[in-house]
């Protein structure tokens, strides 16, 4: 069974492609599904402040690592 899709929030997010202020990503089964910036915090969303950032693994998938807390998002 699948895990279920999560929202998380931060100040910034980055990638090698560029970066966003005030955004969310969402992430399932370890990895990036969705992206979106905001001006009002969206429902359903885990805030974490700070920054996470958007990173390959081997395989070329996506995961989303925060870097305050040093934790791969799950």
């Amino acid at each position: 069974m699948g895990q279920t899709l999560k929202w998380y929030a931060a100040h910034r997010v980055v990638s090698p492609h560029g970066a966003w202020k005030l955004a969310a990503v969402a992430v399932c089964n370890d990895r990036v599904v969705g992206l979106k910036q905001f001006q009002n915090e969206p429902p359903n969303t885990i805030w974490l402040g700070g920054t996470i950032e958007l990173k390959k693994d081997s395989l070329g998938h996506v995961f989303a690592y925060h870097q305050e807390t040093e934790k791969i998002l799950t």
